[in-house]
């Protein structure tokens, strides 16, 4: 393989510590659905375990992959489960979570019958994302309908925020009275969570009883304004992620040359073309091309071209002395220069989250600072 991940475990550990005590008394729970953001789904969820109250998934094979791993904490499943995988999610022990007055939520109650044991829920309330959950207006009776419910054991009600990323949301407020007056006539140890890392930053009235916290564990910012609020603070999150690859060829081409498909790049100068072997099918955007920067010897140097399926190209006219086998970061620090995830989805016209989120799993990755 010609990249590999480097996942500094110790980051995400000291990350999860930062927030937990950001937001106590409330609970960190830990997001580690699509792989973990990339990072590394059972590494990390073993790492963060310890640190937080619950770890959070979107799809039951997650949570089956955490139990395969030996992975005992409770594990919460925010996602739909099909009707065939129930009895499978009740076997792993896994928190599920409804949202519906009937269908789904009566395959639920029927499976935990049959095997004659109770799942362990959590009803979700849309208050305005318009995804999953309960309207607000039939919430009331629903969650009391739960709560009587022999084969359910009502442990949390939650929603999710529209745009907490913001500390001027207006509509935040309004969320958050929504989801208040949907659970007001909750028992008190049904909890109630609503934060996600930006909310848990810029929000504090949102934390309740317990915070979900994804992006902000890995070392990645929400917004611009919930970095800049933490900073003034002197709470800092680290990066855990380095995403490296290697030049496995160099040429020389000569002004007005083109480079790659569509011949979307033109040498201005006489200029040295370096290789790399990944491409979109390694988890380097397309939209790369052209707008992209990469770090070679302490060098920040463009990417130019096309993005290929499994190749792309710098330009390296600038790096003194450099060679093919020569190491290039695409994510990470090469001495006094550091390109951030969010340096590169903002240069792909998209957020850090999906940068690292669609780095795919067969890309080798490594472990440093494990403490379990």
């Amino acid at each position: 393989m010609d990249a590999e991940i480097a996942v500094d475990l110790g980051a995400i550990v000291r990350n999860a510590e930062s927030l937990a005590a950001l937001v106590a008394p409330a609970r960190l729970t830990a997001v580690v659905k699509a792989n973990a953001y990339g990072h590394g789904l059972v590494p990390v969820a073993r790492a963060l375990a310890p640190h937080s109250a619950r770890l959070c998934v979107y799809e039951l094979d997650e949570a089956l992959a955490l139990r395969a791993a030996g992975i005992t904490s409770a594990i919460h499943v925010m996602g739909p489960v099909a009707a065939a995988e129930l009895a499978a999610a009740q076997t792993a022990g896994v928190q599920l979570t409804l949202w519906d007055r009937g269908g789904y939520a009566d395959d639920v109650a029927a499976i935990a019958r049959r095997r004659g044991d109770r799942v362990a829920l959590h009803a979700k309330i849309d208050t305005g994302v318009v995804r999953l959950g309960l309207d607000v207006a039939e919430a009331p009776e629903a969650l009391a309908r739960y709560a009587q419910t022999p084969e359910y054991e009502l442990i949390g009600a939650f929603t999710h925020l529209a745009a907490a990323e913001e500390i001027d949301s207006t509509f935040t407020r309004e969320q958050l009275a929504r989801f208040s007056s949907a659970t007001h006539a909750l028992d008190a140890h049904v909890e109630r969570h609503v934060a996600a890392t930006a909310a848990a930053i810029l929000w504090p009235e949102t934390r309740l009883d317990a915070v979900r916290c994804g992006i902000g564990l890995y070392g990645i910012w929400p917004s611009e304004q919930s970095e800049a609020l933490m900073r003034e603070r002197g709470l800092a999150l680290e990066p855990a992620l380095q995403w490296r690859t290697r030049i496995v060829a160099l040429h020389d081409v000569e002004a007005g040359a083109t480079v790659g498909y569509g011949r979307t790049w033109y040498a201005a100068r006489p200029s040295r073309i370096a290789t790399l072997p990944i491409g979109y099918a390694e988890g380097l955007p397309r939209s790369a091309g052209n707008s992209a920067q990469a770090l070679v010897r302490a060098t920040r140097v463009p990417v130019v071209g096309r993005i290929c399926m499994d190749m792309a190209f710098l330009d390296v006219t600038t790096v003194r002395d450099v060679a093919v086998g020569d190491a290039v970061t695409l994510i990470g620090r090469d001495g006094d220069e550091q390109i951030t995830a969010d340096d590169l989805g903002e240069a792909c016209g998209t957020i850090g989250y999906e940068i690292v989120a669609r780095l795919p799993a067969h890309v080798p990755r490594t472990y440093t600072n494990a403490t379990t």
